[in-house]
């Protein structure tokens, strides 16, 4: 298995950990009858998940450069291939989250919404592109 391949399977990881109790906690709780936050603690609300991600990505990406320095930071030209092109398609899912996050805009709803709506189509699309990197590495391109 390729660094690239280690690398993105350490971030599909830290995505699915980190997103997944960000809004397995969030969203139950405020459906539940919770308050919502101000729309100045929005961002404040938005920085934790990010912090926890960068460092879970900072420290799965050192343990896998330690275990196999010889393959740190090599990529060929199948590496950018599986790249581009999961990036181009996971942009549709990108998109289309997009879409949403605009029309929940028009209706108004309320800052808290719109900016977990916004994280929502971020970490989904990320999700995509790393699966669909993790597909092509296992089938070929």
């Amino acid at each position: 298995m390729s660094f690239q391949e280690k690398s993105n399977l350490a971030v599909l990881a830290a995505l699915l950990l980190v997103f997944g109790a960000y809004f397995g906690f969030v969203l139950p709780g405020i459906a539940g009858g919770g308050s919502v936050p101000p729309a100045s603690a929005v961002g404040g609300v938005l920085v934790g998940p990010t912090v926890v991600l960068a460092l879970l990505l900072a420290a799965s990406h050192a343990l896998i450069a330690i275990l196999s320095p010889a393959d740190a930071g090599e990529t060929d030209e199948r590496d950018q291939l599986i790249q581009m092109r999961a990036d181009a398609r996971a942009g549709y899912a990108l998109v289309f989250g997009v879409f949403g996050v605009l029309l929940l805009l028009f209706l108004e709803v309320e800052p808290f919404w719109i900016a977990n709506a916004l994280l929502g189509a971020v970490a989904i699309s990320e999700v995509v592109k790393s699966l669909l990197r993790a597909i092509a590495y296992r089938r070929g391109i």
